[in-house]
């Protein structure tokens, strides 16, 4: 088996570039898709109230933004071996540009969904790329690329809300894509004569003929959108999605299957079936759930729940997240020192679980400034949790499959935040409408969401759906209470 070539750089050509500027292509490649994902994920409501869509059909973009990604996490390799770094991250760069400025000019969810399709098969590049790019710096200088890369994305998600909600006051929903062509373009041309255009022999490059990675596509979008179609289905005809999710994971296994068996696979699956490093991935999937199931859910109760503005909202957001960043810090700092994982992840689960059950209770009150704690206790717990489950799951992975496993982990990374934001909307739209009154239209919070950033959002139907927000916000609650008896029963994260 080849060694990946991220991981095979030559240590004795290091590229003739400082530290310091190598740290700052870490950040520069692994920023600009998280700070596009909290914008969109904090400007949920301004987007489908201006394109005129339900709960379902924005489940639908995320779905698809999460199909996107997950094709091209699995051809990652597969490309840096015949372009290099250099070019693939470009070429990436102008496909993301082209699916914001596809957004940008939607007037319906076709148009937006086929650019965020498109976002989602370039960003998937920048976080796997990003976290690469360590391997170039001395070994002396990795724990300082490990601190930014970890700055670097909770960073751009702190600023994510602040940034939406000054560029919506300024440009409407649409702005927060519009600005992604400049910076795009300014990324391009940092980057450019920055990154290695290593690239792989033809004889060693891994293949993988393409109709089978079609049907891969079909049957993650398959399976996504039974996992979607259920929740509205359940009770009136769930056996036609039950097929079509059953179909999908055949032929999920047909292709894991063929992939296993081959001597050169896109990801080689046989040297990561080890406990720890499966058990590291079920840990991330839950904790990226929780992660997308907050985020999506906090500016729509703090807004369009308790009627507080835009700015405001964003501002608490962008703190809470802050708080976010300097815990991740501080944690990657003591873990050198004692470099224990369990009772960090307990604590942290245990912070998770009280919080959103504290928000829940919170959201009853109708007053946002009872949920400022309980947000904020939320955010600092999150590190603590994510934190150890980073640190150890790769730690017994070869070097040779490392940026295999990576790939596998951005993988459940973007069906964890997808499967989120579907169950979110779904639940969302469930509760709001067992929480209004008879004679109220169901759905009717997506067709009433203003994108004003100073107009109070209160609506008659506002306390129906903040408790809509407090019922979801229980199942947060029960799910981090979930993981935290598994953390506490396992023995392979201590």
């Amino acid at each position: 088996m080849n060694a990946d070539p991220a991981l095979t750089l030559p240590r004795s050509g290091h590229p003739p570039h400082s530290v310091r500027v190598l740290l700052w292509v870490v950040a520069a490649v692994t920023g600009i898709e998280f700070i596009e994902t909290g914008m969109v994920t904090f400007a949920a409501a301004p987007i489908m109230g201006g394109l005129g869509i339900d709960a379902r059909g924005f489940a639908m973009a995320w779905t698809v933004y999460g199909v996107g990604a997950i094709f091209m996490l699995y051809k990652h390799q597969w490309v840096v071996e015949r372009i290099g770094y250099r070019d693939f991250i470009l070429a990436s760069l102008g496909v993301f540009a082209l699916g914001a400025l596809l957004c940008a000019t939607a007037a319906g969810p076709g148009q937006f969904t086929l650019g965020r399709a498109l976002q989602g098969a370039a960003g998937a590049t920048f976080f796997t790329a990003g976290r690469m790019q360590i391997n170039r710096l001395p070994e002396t200088a990795r724990f300082s690329g490990l601190l930014t890369f970890i700055g670097t994305l909770l960073g751009g998600a702190a600023i994510a809300p602040v940034l939406a909600a000054g560029l919506i006051a300024a440009g409407g929903w649409q702005a927060i894509f519009w600005v992604m062509l400049p910076l795009a373009a300014g990324l391009a041309a940092f980057l450019a004569p920055r990154l290695p255009r290593d690239t792989v022999a033809p004889e060693a490059r891994s293949h993988e003929h393409w109709g089978w990675l079609i049907g891969l596509v079909v049957a993650v979008f398959a399976l996504q959108y039974s996992i979607q179609a259920l929740q509205f289905s359940l009770f009136s005809a769930p056996l036609p999605v039950l097929a079509i999710g059953m179909a999908a994971i055949v032929a999920l296994s047909l292709f894991a299957a063929r992939q296993w068996r081959r001597e050169r696979p896109l990801i080689d699956y046989r040297k990561l079936f080890q406990q720890r490093y499966l058990l590291g991935i079920l840990f991330y999937f839950g904790g990226y759930f929780l992660i997308g199931l907050s985020g999506f859910l906090m500016p729509i109760l703090f807004q369009h729940g308790l009627g507080l503005d835009m700015g405001s909202t964003a501002w608490i957001l962008s703190g809470a997240m802050a708080c976010s960043v300097l815990t991740a810090l501080a944690h990657a700092g003591l873990a050198r020192h004692w470099p224990r994982l369990r009772p960090f992840m307990l604590v942290g689960l245990a912070l998770i679980s009280g919080g959103s059950l504290w928000l829940s209770h919170s959201a009853t009150t109708g007053d946002w400034h009872a949920l400022l704690l309980p947000a904020f206790l939320t955010s600092l717990a999150l590190p603590l949790y994510m934190g150890p489950v980073a640190f150890g799951t790769f730690v017994r992975i070869d070097p040779a499959v490392f940026s295999h496993a990576y790939q596998v982990k951005n993988i459940v990374r973007q069906l964890g935040l997808s499967s989120a934001i579907t169950s979110g909307t779904v639940l969302l739209e469930w509760r709001y409408t067992a929480h209004l009154g008879p004679d109220s239209t169901p759905g009717e919070w997506t067709t009433r969401l203003p994108d004003s950033l100073t107009t109070p959002l209160a609506s008659p139907t506002s306390p129906a759906l903040a408790l809509a927000c407090a019922d979801a916000f229980i199942a947060c609650g029960v799910l981090a209470g979930g993981i935290f008896l598994v953390v506490a029963l396992q023995r392979a994260f201590r």
